[in-house]
Order: structure tokens, then C-alpha cells, then sequence
């Protein structure tokens, strides 16, 4: 794993308030999470995001390609910290995994282990179920005159599943396209939105939802520790 354009190459400053520190996003996926938060992150002054944070994104390097279950996530990026790539200091950084409940994922009794050992390690774990695609449409209020079962079953109708396809006729995209700029005036509607839907990470297990806005709401709030 290799941070996204070097991201964290900024000197840990001091003042009154406390240290900077980093905070690493770990996303599953090679492209789409990818590009909505290297676009908080090129936008934080805009969003008025946390100045003491400086967000990371971290990306899979070429061998790496395709390997997005979260095991071998957390297992390619502390690989990569005991090799020098990721400048992560456990004791000041934050680490947030991004991914899916999709089922192909996780199974019912991996996701207790899972949600357990990213506790244990102090990781945050940002799920959207069943896809990161439920969190975009969450931007805007078209969202509730969409069917919650046809949501969270996500059926494949032709090529593609039924969230990227509203995706596609929400934002004129599709997902390996994404441009941040549709999103970025819309991240307070996508935090209020997303309230009306599961945000808790146990319950997330089953239920359609996602608490990747509770998670940038911290940000704004300089409430993440």
C-alpha cells in the first residue's frame, strides 16, 4: 500500500490546540471511495474540516490490485507501516477502513470478528450496506422516493445493480467516474440524510444504512480522537 500522492508528507506542527496528526483512509475499492475522499481531502478548507487533521488516502499498489477483503487490508497496511511506506504513529494517527456489508464481503460471523478486531487495534470502520453507492445517493433527497428493500437487496437488473444505476440517474456518472465537485456542496444533506437510515456499526450488519457521514461529521466538529 502507498499513501495517494504522498499525502502525509507535512511536517507534525505544535501549537496551543495540540499536535497534527494524520488520518489514514483505507478504502475497499481501487477507484470509487478512492476518489470521494481524495476530494475531502484537496476540499477541506472549503468543507471546514478539522485543520490539525490531514486526511491520507491510501491506495493498493500495483501487486495489490483486487485484493479488497478487509483482512487483507489491514494486513497490507501494517505491512506497510513496519516497512516505512506509511508514516502512522498509533498513538497520535487515526486509521479508517471504508467498505461494504455486502455479503460477498463478509459473512454473518466474520463481521462480529471484524467490527471486534478493528476495535481492538483502535481502527475506525466505515460501513455502507450494501455498497459505498447507497452513502452517494444519500447527497441528495431523491433517496427516499427509492424503495428501502430494492436499496438494500441490490439486485443486478442487466450489467449492473440497482444503487449504481441511480447513482448513474442521480449524478450523471458512473462509478468509476465519480467527480467530486457534485458532492462536495452536498455533504451536510448526505450527513442529514443518512440519520434516517441504521448508523449504527452492529446494526449495519443487517440493516440498509451507512455511517460514513456520521464518520466526516467528526471532521467537521473536531470531534475524531
Amino acid at each position: 500500500m502507498r499513501e495517494l500522492g504522498n499525502s502525509s508528507n507535512f511536517i507534525r506542527k505544535s501549537n496551543n490546540k495540540g499536535f497534527t496528526k494524520f488520518c489514514f483512509i483505507v478504502p475497499e475499492g481501487d477507484v470509487t471511495e478512492i476518489r470521494y475522499f481524495e476530494g475531502l481531502k484537496n476540499n477541506s478548507e472549503y468543507l471546514h474540516l478539522n485543520k490539525l487533521i490531514k486526511l491520507s488516502v491510501i491506495e493498493n499498489e500495483q501487486d495489490e490490485f483486487g485484493q479488497s477483503h478487509l483482512k487483507r487490508k489491514i494486513e497490507n497496511f501494517e505491512e506497510s507501516v513496519k516497512e516505512g511506506k506509511i508514516d502512522y504513529d498509533k498513538d497520535v494517527d487515526t486509521v479508517v477502513f471504508v467498505f461494504d456489508r455486502d455479503p460477498q464481503n463478509f459473512k454473518e460471523n466474520q463481521y462480529d470478528t471484524y467490527v471486534e478486531k478493528c476495535c481492538e487495534k483502535g481502527y475506525i470502520l466505515c460501513i455502507s450496506n450494501p455498497t459505498f453507492e447507497l452513502f452517494l445517493l444519500m447527497h441528495d433527497n431523491q433517496i427516499f422516493t427509492l424503495d428501502r428493500k430494492m436499496m438494500l437487496e441490490n439486485r443486478k437488473q442487466s450489467s449492473k445493480r440497482f444503487l449504481e444505476l441511480q447513482v448513474e440517474k442521480f449524478f450523471h456518472h458512473n462509478k468509476r467516474n465519480l467527480n467530486f465537485d457534485i458532492y462536495k456542496s452536498k455533504i451536510k444533506t448526505a450527513i442529514k440524510n443518512e440519520k434516517e437510515f441504521c448508523e449504527d456499526l452492529i446494526g449495519l450488519k443487517n440493516q440498509l444504512g451507512s455511517n460514513v457521514g456520521k464518520f466526516i461529521d467528526t471532521l467537521m466538529n473536531d470531534e475524531i480522537n
